[in-house]
C-alpha cells in the first residue's frame, strides 16, 4: 500500500486502498455480521485476509519526537531578543515561549535563561503574577549565579507593583547580596543598583503599611509568600439530592426530579472520565485541564502539547502522556476523530491490568444507582453506555474494528503491553477499544470555550475538545431542555433553566433545539445521530421555531383548583379578565398574568443592561427571577420567555471557560 503515516488523513486512504486491493471486499466484510461480540469482531479483523498478506506495512507506527531542537530554540530566542529590544513585549513573550517549548530535555541552563527572558517581557506587559511564576521556574532550573541579581530585582519590582511591601524588601535585600557574585557587573552599575535598592528598603521599612501587612499575615497564619500557580482549582464533584435516577423499557436510564427543582439550581458538577483536547488548541491550552495558558509548561520530551502548570504536566506524565508522548502527530495526521483519540486515552489513562481485571464484568447489567457506587476511575462506570449494537451494519462494525486495530498498534508502539504480553490479552484490549469507539459515538460531549470580540461585542462558543461524563450521559434529550451546561476547564456544571416539578424528567439537549430547527429537521438529526425518536413536548405539540412564534396571543396557565395545567391562549386586546379553560371549563383570572407581563418588562431591561455592562452575576440573578415569575402564570413557548432563557444560558456560559478575542 502506498499511503504513509506522514500523510494527512492517511487512515481514510489506507482504508480505501485496502478495499481496492481485495477482491469481493464487501462480501468478505459482511461476514463480520456473524460475530456475536466485540472480541469475535476484532479477532475477525485481525485475521482478515487483506491484513495478513503483507499489505499492512503502511501502519508501522513508531514514536517520533519532532519539534525539539536546540537550533530551532536558539532561532526563536534570538528573534525574541530582537522583539524585546524593539519593546514589542507581547511578540517577545510568544517567541520566548516557542523557544522554551522547542528546547530539548537536557538543555536545563538554557531553559532557565529563556524563562527569565520571558519573565522580563511579562513584567513589561504588567503581568506580574505570570512574571513571578516564570522567575521562580527559572530559579528552579538553576539560573546563572552571576546574573541572579537581575531576577531578584525583577521579583522585588513585581511585589512592589502588587503593593506587597514585606516581599519587596526581602527581594531587594537578596538583590544586594547576590551582586557579590556578579563578577562582570561594572562597579558604577553595581553602585547605582545598590543605592536604588537601599533607598526603597529604607522607605518601605518606615511605611506603616509594611508592618500592617506583616501583622495580618502573622495573625492569620499566612505564609510570607503565597505560592502562585495558574493551575485551575480542583472542584468538588456534586450530585444534587433533588434528582434521582430511573429506568424503564422505553426511555432507558434517565433522571427525574426527586423534589421540585427551581430555575438556576445547580444539580450536577462532574469531572470527565476521559477528555481530549483538539489538535488545533494543543499549543494554546493545557492538555490536561484545557485551560488556556499564556506561559505554558512544556513537556520535556515532545513539542506537541503544553500545560498550564507543573501540576498538570506531572499528572499527565504519570498517566496517559507517558504513552501518548511521541505518537500524537501520528494520531492527528491519521484523520482520527476526537472520539477515536478518546477511545485510546481511556486505555492510556489506566493500566492494562485494570481492563483485564474487569473484562468479564463489563457486560453485567447494573442499575443506575449501582453504577454510581462504582469507583470513579473504574472502567465499569462507562462500559454500560449505549452502543446501539443491534442497529449497526457489518460495514460499520468493520470500520470501527479497523480503527480499534490501529489504536492497538499505537499501544504496541509505546510499549503499553509491557514485555511478552499474551496474544489473548492484546485482543481483549483491542475489543475494549472497539467498545469505546461505539459508546463514545453517542455519549461524548463537546467541551466549549466562550469567545467574545471586544470590537463588536459578538460572542460565539468554540469547541475545544471532547469529554465523557458518566453521570451526565444518563440524562435524556429534550428539544426544550431543562438545563444548561458550562465548563470550567474540563469540569462540567449543569444548572436548571426552567422549573421542573417533582417526578418529571430533567432533560439536557443533544444538539437540535426547537427554537432553531423545525420538528422534522430535529427528528431526522436525532434519528440519524442517536437512533431514537424524540417525544418531548416541543415535538409532540410541534412548537414553532423562534422566528415563527406567534406574537398575537398570550399563553396563560389555567389556575383552576383542580390543577388542570392546560394552556389558555388569549389575544393581547382581550377585554375579559375571567377566561374559560377549554380543557376543564373552569375560569382563570388573567389579571395576575397581565400584571406579570408589565412587571417583567422593566426587569428585562434591567437584566439586559447588567448583561451588556459585563455584570453577568447580577444579570443571571435577574433572569432567574424573571423565569420564575413568568413560569408561574405563563406557558412557553412565547418570545419573551425564549429570549430570557437564552440570556440566562449566556450568563451561565460566562461563568465557565472564557476568552477575549481582541
Amino acid at each position: 500500500m502506498s499511503s504513509t503515516l506522514g500523510e494527512k488523513n492517511y487512515f481514510a486512504s489506507y482504508y480505501v486502498q485496502l478495499k481496492n486491493s481485495i477482491e469481493h471486499f464487501d462480501e468478505e466484510v459482511e461476514k463480520i455480521g456473524q460475530c456475536k461480540n466485540d472480541l469475535e469482531r476484532v479477532h475477525f479483523v485481525e485475521n482478515f485476509k487483506g491484513l495478513n498478506e503483507g499489505q499492512d506495512e503502511a501502519l508501522q507506527i513508531r514514536r517520533e519526537f519532532r519539534g525539539k531542537s536546540a537550533a530551532i530554540a536558539l532561532d526563536f530566542k534570538e528573534k525574541g531578543n530582537m522583539a524585546f529590544k524593539a519593546q514589542k513585549w507581547l511578540e517577545a513573550m510568544v517567541l520566548y515561549t516557542k523557544s522554551y517549548v522547542a528546547l530539548p530535555e537536557d538543555n536545563v541552563n538554557e531553559k532557565s535563561i529563556i524563562l527569565a527572558n520571558r519573565s522580563a517581557a511579562l513584567y513589561h506587559l504588567e503581568k506580574y503574577d505570570e512574571a513571578m511564576i516564570d522567575i521562580k521556574r527559572s530559579l528552579d532550573y538553576g539560573y546563572p549565579k552571576d546574573l541572579l541579581y537581575k531576577l531578584y530585582e525583577r521579583l522585588a519590582r513585581c511585589y512592589m507593583a502588587k503593593k506587597d511591601y514585606p516581599n519587596t524588601i526581602k527581594y531587594f535585600k537578596l538583590m544586594i547580596t547576590s551582586m557579590d557574585d556578579a563578577k562582570n557587573l561594572p562597579a558604577t552599575r553595581k553602585s547605582q543598583l545598590n543605592t536604588v535598592a537601599m533607598t526603597m528598603i529604607k522607605m518601605l521599612e518606615r511605611d506603616p503599611r509594611t508592618n500592617k501587612q506583616m501583622e495580618i499575615r502573622k495573625k492569620k497564619g499566612l505564609p510570607e509568600e503565597v505560592p502562585l500557580s495558574l493551575a485551575i482549582a480542583d472542584e468538588k464533584e456534586f450530585i444534587s439530592e433533588a434528582i434521582r435516577f430511573d429506568e424503564n423499557r422505553c426511555e432507558g436510564r434517565f433522571v427525574r426530579a426527586a423534589t421540585d427543582v427551581k430555575v438556576g439550581d445547580e444539580i450536577l458538577v462532574e469531572k470527565p472520565f476521559v477528555a481530549v483536547l483538539l489538535e488545533k488548541f494543543a499549543k494554546t491550552h493545557c492538555e490536561n485541564c484545557f485551560i488556556r495558558t499564556a506561559i505554558p509548561v512544556a513537556c520535556p520530551k515532545c513539542a506537541d502539547v503544553v500545560y498550564c502548570s507543573e501540576k498538570c504536566q506531572k499528572r499527565a506524565a504519570k498517566s496517559y502522556h507517558k504513552y501518548e508522548c511521541g505518537i500524537l502527530p501520528t494520531i492527528w495526521s491519521s484523520g482520527a476523530s476526537v472520539n477515536c483519540h478518546m477511545a485510546l486515552r481511556i486505555l492510556t489513562s489506566r493500566s492494562m491490568d485494570h481492563f483485564l481485571e474487569v473484562f468479564d464484568k463489563i457486560d453485567d447489567k447494573l442499575t443506575a444507582d449501582e453504577i454510581q457506587k462504582i469507583p470513579k476511575d473504574d472502567y465499569r462506570r462507562i462500559a454500560h453506555l449505549v452502543r446501539h449494537e443491534d442497529e449497526r451494519t457489518a460495514s460499520n462494525f468493520f470500520q470501527h474494528a479497523l480503527m480499534a486495530r490501529f489504536l492497538t498498534k499505537c499501544l504496541k508502539a509505546v510499549e503499553y503491553f509491557g514485555e511478552n504480553p499474551k496474544a489473548e490479552d492484546i485482543l481483549k484490549i483491542e475489543s475494549i477499544a472497539l467498545r469505546n469507539l461505539q459508546f463514545l459515538q453517542f455519549n461524548t460531549h463537546e467541551v466549549a470555550e466562550l469567545h467574545k470580540s471586544q470590537t463588536d461585542g459578538s460572542e460565539k462558543t468554540a469547541f475545544i475538545g471532547g469529554a465523557l461524563y458518566p453521570t451526565l450521559a444518563l440524562f435524556n434529550h429534550s428539544c426544550d431542555p431543562s438545563v444548561v451546561r458550562y465548563y470550567r476547564g474540563t469540569t462540567i456544571h449543569i444548572n436548571m433553566i426552567k422549573p421542573v416539578e417533582a417526578g418529571l424528567q430533567i432533560c439536557e439537549n443533544y444538539g437540535p433545539i426547537y427554537t432553531q430547527e423545525t420538528r422534522n429537521e430535529r427528528q431526522a438529526k436525532l434519528k440519524d445521530l442517536y437512533k431514537f425518536e424524540c417525544c418531548c413536548d416541543a415535538c409532540l405539540e410541534n412548537w414553532p421555531t423562534f422566528d415563527k412564534l406567534p406574537t398575537d396571543v398570550i399563553r396563560f396557565r389555567c389556575d383552576a383548583p383542580n390543577k388542570c395545567n392546560a394552556v389558555i391562549e388569549v389575544p393581547p386586546n382581550c377585554n375579559d379578565f375571567m377566561v374559560k379553560c377549554l380543557t376543564c371549563n373552569e375560569s382563570t383570572n388573567i389579571l395576575k398574568g397581565l400584571k406579570v407581563m408589565q412587571d417583567t418588562e422593566m426587569m428585562t431591561r434591567t437584566a439586559k443592561r447588567l448583561y451588556d455592562t459585563g455584570d453577568y452575576s447580577k444579570a443571571l440573578n435577574k433572569y432567574v427571577d424573571l423565569i420564575k415569575i413568568m413560569s408561574e402564570v405563563l406557558a412557553p413557548p412565547f418570545p419573551d420567555y425564549c429570549q430570557c432563557q437564552q440570556f440566562l444560558k449566556d450568563c451561565f456560559l460566562h461563568l465557565g471557560n472564557f476568552y477575549n478575542l481582541d
